[in-house]
This record gives structure tokens, C-alpha cells and sequence, in this order.
């Protein structure tokens, strides 16, 4: 993705089921300066078309593995994409059908092309990991990632320098000082719960860096909560509130360098055992396309 599309993406708003596209390009030094720029708007609505089709496509290892061995110039039959993919051609043929119906690809004869659609869906999903050796296949099989957007869902999975990394929850609060004193540039997060954070020990940083928020509305009622939450906001911390049925993610993001995400299993339980840890360019970026996203959702206090 080019560099002004991943700028579009942190500052698109759809309303009306996307019926109404305003676009804000942020400047290509990631300050907080936006400008609209028209020049984008016909290939970001494309973009917004073509989102659930990407989930459609992405959810099935056939299916990629189907339109990776495809070409757009030269018909391949059933039984030879079936070899090149080592798929039955029972799978095979099924499944060129369904790429039928959404028209991504197109038969001539006996063979079949990508189409138009299919070549520029694909081009754009071939950056996505190797499903045969994928690291978060076993991840995705446990926790709760069809609650992600499925703008930013689309994304998911195609960074290189990940780690997992087991933490207790006590611990991980307890490091909010420290991460929050490391930043240059701005400090973002996403809890259930609000944090009580020892701000004399912050004071220069808040005064040198903007920090943000987003709790879930339910964790107001918490003892202690408004409190804190008063206190942070006097401060100067940015603060908004998401429902928690809505707070699919939880996480750090620290400068546009490193981020640290956790997701709910199927027991709906925030993973503390299995949290995301990386410094991948891509990984920090979606990320905080994440974190815009629950931000833009959100309400203040």
C-alpha cells in the first residue's frame, strides 16, 4: 500500500453505509496536518468496495492458494490449477465456481483468467504470508479476530517481526509508566480498564508528548474510576470511551516504532498469555488504524 493510501486509510470516515466518503489526506510527515485531496477519492471508494469482497476471499486458504496460481492472460483448466495448488479438483472445481459468482475470475472455453477485479484483489493479497507455514494460523483459530473491521481486518496477519510474549495483567499495568516515559512523539492505548498512573512521575512527558486513552464506558462505574479518569484528564491525557462489546483489541502503541496488542479468545477473555509484540513498520502502522478507528467511535468523558 502507498504511502498516501495508508495515510487516506488513518482518515477515512463512511457514513450511511458508505454512501457518503469524505477523505482527509494526512502530509507525508505524519504531523497532525490534513488537507483534502480529491486526487485519492476514486481509488479509496474502490478501496471501500472491495472490503468485504478482500474478507470473502482471505478467509479461505483455497481460495488464495486458487487465484495465486492463476493468471490474467493465460487460461489454465481445472485439473492443472488443482495440481499447481495440490488441491482435489473436486475442492478446485467448487471453488471456481464461488470466484465465478463474485467475478474474479472468468471462463474461456475450459479454461479460466483472473479478471480485472481478481488480478487487482489479488496483486494487493499476495503480500499476505504463506498460509501452509503461517504463524498466526493457530492464533486466528482461538481468538476473536472476525470482530476486527473488516477494513483493517484485510491487513491482518501480513507482518514479518512479531513475537509472542506471555505477561500477567498486573504486570503489564504496571509497565504503563515506563512505556508511556519512553515515547519521543505520542503514546496510545487501549484498556478495559481505567488505570490509576502515578502522574508527577509523567508530568514532563504529558507536557512534551500527546497521550491518549480509550477505556470502556463500563469501567467509569469502577471504584476509584472517575477519580482517575478526572485527574488524567486535568492533566492534559486524552481520554474516550468504547463499549466493551465493541473493544475487540487491547494494546500499547509507543511512537510509531512498537506496538503491543492482545485479542479475546472464544471465552471472550482479553489474552494476556499470547500477546502480539513487534517493531514491524507494517505491524505498528495497523495497529494504529485500530486504535484511529476505536478512537473515532468512541465518546469523551
Amino acid at each position: 500500500m502507498s504511502a498516501c493510501i495508508r495515510c487516506a486509510w488513518q482518515c477515512v470516515l463512511c457514513a450511511n453505509e458508505h454512501k457518503l466518503l469524505i477523505v482527509y489526506v494526512q502530509s507525508h510527515n505524519h504531523h497532525n496536518s490534513y488537507k483534502y485531496n480529491p486526487a485519492l477519492l476514486k481509488v479509496v471508494i474502490l478501496e471501500v468496495k472491495n472490503m468485504k469482497l478482500y474478507g470473502y476471499l482471505v478467509s479461505s486458504k483455497n481460495r488464495i492458494k486458487i487465484l495465486k496460481a492463476m493468471s490474467i492472460d493465460i487460461p489454465k483448466k481445472s485439473k492443472s490449477i488443482a495440481k499447481d495448488t495440490e488441491l482435489s479438483w473436486q475442492t478446485t472445481s467448487a471453488e471456481l465456481n464461488n470466484l465465478l459468482k463474485v467475478k474474479v475470475v472468468e471462463k474461456i472455453g475450459t479454461g479460466y483468467l483472473l479478471t480485472e477485479k481478481g488480478y487487482f484483489l489479488i496483486t494487493r493479497i499476495s503480500s499476505l504470508p504463506s498460509f501452509d507455514n503461517w504463524v498466526l494460523e493457530d492464533f486466528v483459530k482461538t481468538h476473536q479476530i472476525h470482530k476486527i473491521p473488516s477494513m483493517i481486518l484485510k491487513d491482518f496477519g501480513i507482518w514479518e517481526q512479531i513475537d509472542f510474549k506471555g505477561v500477567l495483567p498486573t504486570d503489564y499495568l504496571a509497565t504503563e509508566k515506563e512505556s508511556i516515559l519512553s515515547c519521543t512523539r505520542q503514546y496510545r492505548a487501549i484498556t478495559p480498564n481505567v488505570i490509576k498512573i502515578d502522574l508527577p512521575l509523567i508530568k514532563n512527558k504529558i507536557n512534551t508528548i500527546p497521550i491518549k486513552f480509550i477505556y470502556s464506558k463500563q469501567s467509569i462505574e469502577n471504584e476509584g474510576a472517575k477519580e482517575y479518569i478526572e485527574e488524567q484528564i486535568d492533566h492534559n491525557i486524552q481520554i474516550r470511551f468504547v463499549d466493551i462489546e465493541n473493544m475487540y483489541i487491547m494494546g500499547r502503541i509507543l511512537d510509531v516504532r512498537e506496538a503491543h496488542i492482545s485479542f479475546r479468545t472464544k471465552q471472550r477473555e482479553f489474552d494476556f498469555k499470547n500477546y502480539i509484540v513487534g517493531d514491524d513498520e507494517e505491524f505498528v502502522f495497523w495497529c494504529r488504524r485500530n486504535f484511529h478507528y476505536l478512537w473515532e467511535q468512541g465518546v469523551p468523558y
